[in-house]
């Protein structure tokens, strides 16, 4: 509270006020989110820049949210980040009237100007010690994500104070963060919604959070030790990293400690290692529209759905339908649809751009998530696939990620993704895996095919040694257009 309110007095100083924007392109330190609650307290908006982000991607953010102030690490991991800010295009910086610099003592004198502009020390912000009133609102815009989507720019989803702290509140409770002895690690970046949300439910469960500004799977366990980690979120590749390490060392590090591991889109492939170490993880679904923790399944209860991606929603007023992804009728539980949701961490509008929010946000206020699944009686939910991933083989609607959950099933495939191309047969799916030892295609399309309809098996699986991502907000995300590109010059 005290560092927020000397931070908001440092940026009121520099005029910013309620309405506008402030661009944070930082990794994990704490003046992220004491930035926060400052923006917050004078009624301005956080914009999260992704620190992968180059001066193309940085200028057309900047220039789009207009933001007036910029806070980065000029000597982060090393990386030029002077130079990127120097190389964007100044139509772009039209709006920008102060950078402040961030600094860990051991990157060497900060740059005296960038941009034409001078550069502040994050320090001098606060020292200000003038009292600002609060002027923010509940319904006040507090923070933009980057969310990649159809269209050559990423969208800014915009939330406000409301959805940002009830979903704090809601995660905290129905994940138990609240807990005597609690400890949150954040690990995913808080640029992104995954890891935004983690240090905020630890603010509302007035719990230790643990912050580091850069992944890396040893330190991250030596973390985990020395301060009784108990919760975290992650997502597939961390967690694949933590098993790796820990298995290098015959499991000999303790992380006795975590209760609970959540882990979004399914936990098919990571399930099984983490449970003979001792780690327990959880299926979380969520989106930058949404929140990371919009819903969670319910091992306790169901354990026989502890694979699926979906469960049920955190707050007992959020709801989720299905709707038909033609028509847009709604569809009675067990039809598969697009899956749309009205809840309270809901954002508010994308951002600059009415039309796809008004494409985005149903007039009964429901947000069409873009996923394809179904709901259940009981309240809970299953989320299959991207509408546009789904597969219709054989006439036969079929997720992606039936297949494969079953390829991962098998001992030795680490890491798998299923594509759909045209053939002269109709649609076909393609596997691509990443296999631990000998590899052998025949071997594994007789195997699937004593397990699935023989309409699911692929017309081929394809080893690859590291599957071609891109950056993401929250994690590097697999590039599927490539991996269709490759699956096309196939012989099928």
């Amino acid at each position: 509270r005290a560092q927020s309110a000397a931070l908001a007095a440092g940026l009121h100083a520099r005029g910013i006020a309620r309405g506008d924007r402030v661009a944070v392109w930082l990794p994990n330190v704490p003046l992220w989110v004491g930035l926060m609650f400052a923006c917050a307290r004078l009624g301005a908006s956080v914009v999260a820049v992704n620190t992968r982000f180059k001066s193309q991607e940085l200028g057309d953010i900047l220039g789009r949210t207009g933001a007036k102030l910029l806070v980065y690490w000029p000597g982060f991991r090393g990386i030029d980040f002077t130079g990127l800010l120097a190389a964007v295009e100044p139509a772009c910086m039209r709006d920008l009237r102060h950078v402040v610099a961030y600094s860990e003592g051991v990157d060497g004198p900060l740059p005296p100007k960038v941009c034409g502009l001078p550069v502040i020390a994050s320090d001098v912000l606060l020292r200000d010690q003038i009292s600002v009133p609060a002027a923010g609102t509940a319904d006040d815009g507090c923070v933009m994500f980057t969310t990649s989507g159809t269209t050559s720019k990423p969208k800014l989803v915009l939330h406000t104070q409301r959805s940002i702290t009830q979903h704090a509140m809601d995660a905290t409770r129905a994940l138990e963060y609240d807990a005597a002895g609690s400890v949150i690690k954040v690990v995913t970046p808080l640029c992104g919604v995954s890891g935004f949300g983690m240090p905020f439910a630890a603010v509302a469960a007035g719990a230790p959070c643990v912050l580091s500004s850069a992944f890396e799977a040893r330190e991250s366990l030596d973390l985990i030790r020395q301060h009784r980690v108990t919760h975290m979120h992650a997502n597939h590749e961390i967690i694949r990293r933590w098993l790796d390490a820990l298995e290098a060392m015959d499991g000999r590090d303790d992380v006795s400690s975590l209760q609970w591991v959540n882990c979004g889109s399914g936990i098919a492939g990571v399930h099984e290692r983490a449970s003979a170490l001792g780690i327990a993880v959880r299926s979380i679904y969520g989106s930058s529209e949404l929140q990371a923790r919009f819903s969670r399944q319910r091992p306790d209860l169901l354990p026989e759905r502890a694979f699926e991606a979906g469960g049920f929603p955190l707050s007992g007023e959020a709801h989720v339908r299905a709707a038909d992804i033609d028509t847009g009728c709604i569809l009675p539980h067990g039809e598969k649809g697009e899956l749309q949701a009205r809840a309270p961490s809901a954002m508010k509008a994308y951002y600059g751009d009415a039309a796809a929010t008004a494409r985005a946000i149903t007039e009964d206020g429901y947000v069409r998530t873009g996923d394809c699944g179904y709901t259940r009686a009981d309240g809970s939910f299953v989320h299959e696939a991207r509408i546009g991933d789904v597969l219709k083989l054989s006439g036969f609607m079929v997720s992606p990620a039936e297949i494969e959950t079953m390829l991962l099933s098998c001992a030795g495939v680490a890491q798998c993704q299923v594509v759909g191309v045209a053939s002269e047969r109709g649609a076909r799916a393609v596997a691509f895996v990443r296999c631990e030892g000998d590899f052998d295609e025949a071997g594994l399309l007789r195997w699937c095919g004593e397990r699935m309809a023989r309409y699911k098996v692929p017309a081929r699986i394809v080893r690859l040694d590291v599957f071609p991502t891109t950056a993401g907000a929250n994690a590097p995300k697999i590039q599927k257009n490539k991996l269709r590109e490759m699956a096309q010059s196939l012989s099928l």
